[in-house]
């Protein structure tokens, strides 16, 4: 916004600092926002990581239990 040269400088002050007031607010809901994303992204980021695990641990059981029941065949 540019100043208003008729405006009484006061009065341009106390609009910049209404500004600046609601910026600061947005931004403070933005921070909220990404915070709760980023606590979301760490959720989901741990669950691949247990999804990995399970499937690992998985396949593993179904080789022992393959070559159990491959050798007992014998």
């Amino acid at each position: 916004m540019a100043p208003n040269p008729d405006r009484d400088p006061a009065v341009e002050i106390a609009l910049i600092r209404a500004d600046l007031e609601a910026m600061q607010e947005d931004l403070k809901a933005v921070r909220k926002e990404l915070k709760d994303l980023l606590e979301a992204w760490n959720t989901a980021t741990g669950m691949v990581r247990f999804v990995k695990w399970l499937s690992t641990f998985a396949t593993a059981l179904a080789v022992l239990y393959a070559t159990i029941k491959g050798l007992s065949g014998r």
